[in-house]
């Protein structure tokens, strides 16, 4: 277990069609190598205009989306609603959420168990 990560340890990596999304995001790990029991990963996302995760279901976890920076599409629950830098979501147990970037952006992605 380690105490801090520091970013030149956090190696971006192409992520292709995400939950069945359109298009390659540059995924960043964040919490590899931190040895966390409760979140199996927290990931920085980099999307182009147009790229997308796919709408998926939660089943015995949540996730949060949190969009650090330009805008998209959150769509939950089969609804859509706009998301700016600053907006967040989390996805409870039983719900379903995907995400389309309509600018670039950064999303932040937090799962728990």
């Amino acid at each position: 277990m380690k105490e801090i990560r520091k970013l030149r340890e956090i190696i971006p990596a192409p992520f292709a069609d995400c939950h069945d999304g359109e298009g390659t995001l540059l995924c960043r790990s964040l919490l590899d190598g931190l040895g966390s029991s409760k979140f199996p990963f927290m990931h920085s996302d980099e999307m182009p205009a147009g790229v997308s995760i796919g709408v998926h279901s939660h089943t015995e976890n949540e996730e949060i989306y949190y969009l650090q920076s330009g805008k998209g599409v959150l769509t939950f629950d089969g609804k859509e609603y706009e998301m700016n830098a600053g907006d967040i979501s989390l996805c409870a147990d039983g719900h379903s959420h995907g995400f389309r970037a309509t600018e670039n952006c950064i999303l932040i992605v937090v799962a728990s168990y």
